[in-house]
């Protein structure tokens, strides 16, 4: 219990004191691949308060637990290995990229029952397996919903941030896609699973940068990393307090000297 009630102390110093864009004053050399690969998840890192070079996100463990657990999930190896499997995957991409083509209907019904319809005709690419029709009825209604939601979310981003002049929710952007918002998380989780002990050092980092260089191939620079993670994050979550503060995240790290998405382009 003094345990953990020091480390929580210790949580609260640190980010009351936070600088931006920390750096590990511990860390050990890493190569310019594996900079490049760890500032993928730079708008996360530092959302989190985590150390930005080095595989360690020098968080508290206990803090790192509890976001792999009620965040994700992830309470073993093999469930962090399900959820690192499902980014790759697809992760959030599959539900934005389904309902993309249905956010111009103005009417909310006749928009759900378009995303219904087209559920029930791709169910098996989207919800993957079900053991019997009952299983899959419920995956069904666990899906819309889901996709529901991440219509009306996107549809209330757009209504806020339709023009905005830093990231606007507008068509060109979000044809982009949010392949970094997917691959920003995994950067993340990758990270805190190796500081809690399920993934090894090499495998954390072929990871990492299998991530990188998934990314390097989709965008150009840093600018159409953050559009894309931005996009994403709306999508899931949509325009609240949270977005808000990302954009601010997003803002300075073009703006800080400290930023090595000021300093370092992606590749």
């Amino acid at each position: 219990m003094l345990a953990n009630l020091i480390g929580g102390l210790k949580q609260t110093v640190r980010i009351f004191t936070h600088k931006d864009f920390t750096k590990n004053p511990d860390a050990p050399r890493i190569t310019e691949l594996q900079k490049r690969a760890l500032w993928l998840g730079l708008i996360n890192s530092e959302q989190l308060t985590a150390y930005i070079d080095s595989l360690t996100t020098g968080l508290p463990k206990e803090r790192v637990i509890q976001g792999l657990t009620e965040a994700w999930g992830i309470c073993s190896q093999d469930e962090a290995f399900e959820t690192i499997d499902w980014i790759r995957k697809g992760g959030h991409r599959v539900a934005f990229n389904a309902v993309l083509p249905y956010i111009h209907i103005a009417d909310e019904a006749e928009r759900n029952g378009q995303i219904a319809k087209m559920l029930r005709e791709n169910a098996e690419k989207i919800i993957f397996s079900a053991e019997n029709q009952e299983e899959l009825e419920e995956k069904f209604e666990s899906e819309l919903e889901r996709l529901t939601e991440f219509a009306d979310n996107l549809i209330a981003c757009i209504a806020e941030r339709g023009d905005d002049p830093f990231v606007a929710f507008n068509e060109a952007n979000m044809r982009q896609g949010i392949l970094a918002w997917d691959l920003g998380r995994l950067v993340t989780i990758v990270r805190m699973c190796y500081d809690v002990g399920c993934l090894d050092e090499k495998t954390a980092w072929d990871i990492i940068t299998s991530a990188y260089e998934a990314a390097v191939k989709e965008f150009k620079d840093w600018r159409e990393v953050a559009v894309s993670y931005l996009i994403g994050r709306g999508a899931w979550g949509g325009d609240s307090m949270m977005l808000h503060g990302l954009y601010r995240i997003a803002e300075k790290a073009f703006e800080s000297d400290d930023s090595p998405w000021k300093t370092t382009p992606l590749k």
